[in-house]
């Protein structure tokens, strides 16, 4: 009884819809009755099943909850491999994916088509010239994925891209590669990626220093490792950084603070609502006026003067924005 009910919580599992694959144990002139591990076998109707089918088998159906008159659920078999191929097919959709799509319609701006249900515009400054007879001759275009929307179900493609390769020319944010710099500016350098992609580097994405002219830490023809920090659909405009594929020493530093640790800081900068402290450590810091007296219209100047130092404690720090906030009237922090 027991083993019973076990096979009908296996069984309950089962959706309408379901793809599954069952063994066939009983070929009859109605159907093939087929195996799909629960308390009632299935069937496949005779008019669905292949000559080549014989018992024993194991047969790819979808279960569609409806009960035939011999007390088994009944199963599509016909066009299931296509569905399980299809779901495949889409399990594979994302940026660079290369597809075949049916055309059916040419407007001004690119082709349109469709595939597995998702909207295809292939853009005309994205299209081969012979693309544009495809529609006429009805034949499937080959293009590569450079937006898509799920929640929409559309697809932007490029056919340029199958001419150059997909792996060739593909790079996605996160991505390392190694680069050869073509030309340097103070401010950014033009760099070609392995693989032949064009992009560029800002100075401030050089380095965690500050660096005002990028010609004084790199030469033209130098190769090094680059990180994808940003690109656009087909690539044409990307961005790498060499800074990116190290840890932010600001990080390191930060994760070394605590709350209502002490430390010293020089004043660097005064303005109308605190300081800003460089503390010992080479990270800056900021104290609130308001927080560290309790007189009323006090002016920062009459707390802090620039370039002397003082004795800091850290009351706040915040590691995403990487801001330290610091008080100095230790009495009065004790009062609140």
């Amino acid at each position: 009884m027991e083993k019973m009910k076990d096979l009908k919580v296996e069984f309950t599992q089962y959706k309408k819809g379901e793809i599954i694959t069952g063994t066939i144990v009983m070929i009859t002139k109605v159907g093939a009755i087929v195996n799909i591990g629960g308390m009632r076998d299935g069937i496949v109707p005779i008019n669905e099943l292949e000559p080549i089918y014989k018992e024993g088998d194991a047969i790819l159906t979808m279960f569609t909850g409806v009960l035939a008159d011999n007390n088994c659920y009944i199963l599509k078999h016909e066009g299931v491999a296509k569905i399980l191929e299809e779901k495949e097919k889409l399990n594979g959709l994302k940026l660079g994916a290369s597809i075949k799509f049916m055309p059916n319609e040419i407007t001004q701006s690119g082709v349109i088509g469709n595939y597995l249900g998702y909207r295809v515009f292939l853009p005309f400054s994205q299209c081969r010239p012979k693309d544009y007879v495809s529609i006429d001759n009805k034949n499937e275009i080959d293009a590569i994925v450079i937006e898509l929307d799920n929640l929409k179900k559309s697809i932007v493609v490029s056919t340029k891209l199958v001419d150059r390769g997909q792996d060739e020319v593909f790079v996605h944010e996160g991505e390392v590669y190694l680069g050869k710099v073509f030309r340097v500016y103070p401010k950014y350098a033009i760099i070609f990626l392995s693989n032949g992609v064009k992009a560029k580097l800002s100075v401030a994405d050089y380095s965690y220093d500050r660096i005002d002219d990028l010609t004084a830490v790199l030469k033209e023809g130098e190769q090094l490792k680059f990180k994808i920090i940003k690109t656009n659909a087909d690539n044409s405009r990307t961005e790498v950084g060499v800074k990116q594929l190290f840890i932010d020493p600001a990080i390191q530093k930060l994760e070394e603070l605590k709350i209502g640790q002490r430390i010293m800081g020089k004043v660097v900068k005064v303005l109308p609502n605190g300081a800003v402290f460089e503390l010992d450590n080479g990270l800056n810091a900021f104290a609130y006026t308001k927080d560290n007296t309790d007189r009323a219209n006090v002016e920062t100047h009459h707390l802090y003067k620039l370039g002397k130092s003082y004795e800091t404690e850290i009351s706040n720090i915040n590691k995403l924005s990487k801001k330290i906030t610091v008080i100095t009237n230790f009495e009065l922090n004790k009062k609140n």
